[in-house]
């Protein structure tokens, strides 16, 4: 895999999560996310389809996120989350960018915060 491809994939990931915080994401105590002010991927792994080469799959994702909550309705709180992913996220290649591009509906990441 080209370091091109890569970073493509980092950004399209990233990309994706800051969607998913702002469009609704609850954390452990279900307050709502109102602001991100930090995305950071720790761990992934990217694993090759052996049947077909245009595709490939992200999983072990691993992402620490710095976020606002709401805490009440005039109030904010910040929260560290860490966020996992359900299943492999799917990358299929677009030879008019040469490029690999992310099948977003597919994507599912859960507050995985421990403490």
């Amino acid at each position: 895999m080209r370091e091109k491809e890569q970073k493509k994939i980092l950004t399209d990931l990233l990309e994706v999560i800051n969607k998913i915080l702002k469009s609704g994401f609850k954390n452990r105590q279900h307050r709502l996310v109102d602001t991100v002010e930090q995305v950071q991927i720790q761990n992934y792994e990217i694993v090759e389809d052996e049947n077909d080469r245009d595709l490939i799959y992200v999983h072990n994702i691993l992402v620490t996120t710095r976020v606002f909550v709401i805490f009440s309705e005039d109030a904010k709180s910040s929260d560290n989350i860490i966020l996992k992913n359900q299943k492999p996220i799917p990358f299929r290649y677009n030879k008019d960018i040469d490029n690999y591009e992310i099948e977003e509906e597919t994507v599912f990441f859960f507050d995985a915060t421990t403490f």
